[in-house]
């Protein structure tokens, strides 16, 4: 079943929204649990009351009282520290190199104009892995019912250094997609459980989290979730951005150099190499040269080699 149509991409975004909401839901549930145990347990090793089912109900219902806003600030708070990380060491292109940011800025404006969106923000990072990817600002409403804010684009040096001009245009346009597609808000919440991992075991190094139940739990949530919503999604951008530029086999190209430059060797701080490579325009390697688990989040790349030869046809 390919569900890559209008329906189809709506209803991927249902149940990428059911299957990260609900597990969000779960945890919630489970800390309501233990504050409203708490809330009874301790009086009764104090000898203050006996236990029945009544006062156990309404502990329960004090402990979401207590616990659910603080739940949701939390998660509000994560989404605003995830969007800050994604743009974590960019500068103004103009910072760098004055004719790359009058370039960008040119292609920038033209495509604004062209997916009728608020022109983003082009910011370049230092790394010389190829990325390019979209974000709102941590400022920035974690929940809008019409499109608010300025988004940030955000490619790489090395992105810039690998591609010609054409074919970093046809990237823009990608990444402009999601922004007239409205996916960066749903994406956000996406990748909490992935970015609560990442923020939750930040400082082991040694990545044992992965065999640790919780960390393994929240990643594979966000595998799941983000997978079922992004690989339509992509294939949706990659399609917009040929009908803006007019030119499926630059976007191709571009796929394949940026393929190809890939590193096997992170260049990027180990522990937030999992966000970035989720919303990156191709996923990026391990050390083993494998995209691992995020191959489920990205259309494989030959698939939408085979769409935009179908688009040239």
């Amino acid at each position: 079943m390919r569900l890559t149509g209008p329906i189809g991409l709506a209803v991927r975004a249902v149940l990428a929204a059911v299957i990260t909401v609900g597990a969000l839901l779960v945890s919630a549930y489970t800390v309501t649990v233990f504050v409203a145990a708490f809330l009874i347990v301790l009086p009764m090793q104090l000898g203050l009351l006996e236990f029945t089912e009544t006062r156990f109900l309404w502990a329960l219902a004090a402990g979401s009282v207590l616990s659910l806003p603080c739940f949701v600030l939390v998660i509000a708070h994560t989404i605003r520290r995830e969007r800050q990380h994604l743009l974590e060491e960019t500068v103004s292109a103009d910072a760098v190199d004055a004719e790359t940011a009058r370039k960008l800025e040119a292609t920038a404006t033209r495509l604004g104009i062209q997916f009728g969106v608020v022109t983003p923000e082009v910011r370049l990072h230092p790394s010389d892995e190829p990325l390019a990817y979209t974000t709102y600002g941590p400022t920035d409403p974690v929940v809008a019912i019409r499109r608010q804010g300025t988004p940030f684009v955000v490619v790489s040096r090395g992105l810039v250094r690998t591609l010609s001009k054409t074919e970093i245009e046809a990237v823009l346009a990608h990444e402009f997609a999601h922004v007239g597609n409205d996916d960066l808000q749903l994406t956000s919440w996406l990748l909490v459980p992935l970015f609560a991992a990442e923020f939750v075991y930040e400082n082991d190094e040694d990545e044992k989290w992965q065999f640790d139940p919780f960390g393994w739990t929240l990643t594979a949530v966000a595998l799941v979730g983000l997978g079922v919503f992004s690989r339509g999604r992509e294939l949706a951008a990659d399609r917009a951005a040929v009908e803006a530029t007019g030119n499926p086999g630059t976007l191709a190209s571009a796929l394949e150099r940026l393929a190809e430059r890939r590193s096997r060797r992170p260049a990027m701080d180990l522990r937030h190499t999992r966000s970035r490579s989720a919303v990156n325009v191709l996923p990026t390697l391990d050390e083993d040269g494998d995209p691992g688990g995020f191959r489920a989040m990205h259309p494989p790349l030959e698939v939408r080699l085979e769409q935009l030869r179908s688009v040239a046809a």
